[in-house]
């Protein structure tokens, strides 16, 4: 028996006898020295591949945190709609609310607006267009037809015709600075939202608290500038503007309905409450007849 052990072990010694040896050691060191390079590469590759990661990541977060929204407030609240404001589109300038040009979708250029308003004086300023507001250049008419409506840059322009209680919106086109639409029998002492979708190109929807008032095919692709937004020039209107909000895409019927829902921010921008003393939104079912409320 013990002759039997004494020749597994010295087999076992032949066997790891070899790998034992100086020589194989020596071996395996050169091994991982002529590796070290590769090793090395390798490395330098992951790092560099990780660090241009976090770059990325990290441009992301910035534009994120940083860049113009899509989807910005320019008036978050309620003011009185004889009293001007001017919405700066230069970033460096205090106050201002940039907006960035619509980028082609599938189908073509697309943007949203959407504004509150409640008129309680058709007679006020009755011979000229009543401003509500417009994005474009401080060109007013105050002495020319038509007086009251800016030009030539409406992107888009909302206003109220004289002498009826019609809504106007106006866009200016590559082929007419001025297009219009006619959104007939404005309600008085009624909050109205007015939302104007651009889609398709060259398509103009206007909807009335969520209904589709008016469709227009425009004539060209809508113009769209870099100016400034403008609200209640040359005296504006009789009533009130609330939530004036812009979107760099179409919104769906859906979301045109939240927004509805959702009602006016009757909240003044100087502080003071609205909301209860002046009756609420109009729904879409009394400003079109459809039913009894």
């Amino acid at each position: 028996m013990s002759s039997s052990f004494g020749k597994v072990s010295e087999g076992a010694g032949g066997f790891i006898r070899p790998f034992s040896s100086n020589r194989y050691i020596q071996g395996s060191s050169e091994f991982l020295q002529s590796n070290s390079l590769v090793a090395k590469f390798a490395f330098l590759i992951l790092a560099l591949i990780l660090f241009v990661m976090a770059l990325r990541l990290g441009s992301a977060i910035l534009a994120w945190l940083f860049s113009p929204s899509q989807s910005p407030i320019l008036i978050d609240g309620m003011i009185v709609s004889n009293q001007m404001m001017r919405i700066p589109q230069d970033p460096k300038v205090p106050g201002s609310v940039p907006i960035l040009r619509s980028n082609n979708s599938t189908y073509g250029l697309e943007f949203t607006w959407s504004v509150w308003i409640f008129v309680n004086d058709f007679a006020y300023k009755e011979n000229e267009y009543k401003h509500v507001f417009h994005k474009g250049n401080d060109g007013i008419n105050v002495s020319t037809e038509p007086i009251g409506m800016n030009y030539p840059n409406n992107g888009p322009g909302l206003y109220i015709a004289p002498h009826t209680n019609n809504l106007v919106v106006v866009m200016s086109t590559f082929d007419e600075p001025k297009e219009e639409v006619i959104v007939k029998d404005l309600p008085l002492n009624k909050w109205v939202n007015v939302i104007m979708r651009v889609s398709k190109q060259n398509q103009l929807d206007v909807y009335v608290n969520g209904v589709l008032a008016k469709r227009h095919m425009l004539k060209s692709v809508p113009k769209q500038n870099y100016g400034d937004v403008f609200v209640s020039m040359n005296g504006g209107f009789s009533g009130f503007t609330s939530d004036l909000r812009y979107f760099s895409s179409a919104l769906g019927t859906s979301h045109i309905q939240s927004i509805v829902d959702k009602g006016p921010n009757e909240k003044m921008l100087d502080g003071s409450d609205m909301s209860k003393s002046k009756p609420q939104y109009l729904s879409a079912r009394w400003y079109f007849n459809r039913s009894e409320d």
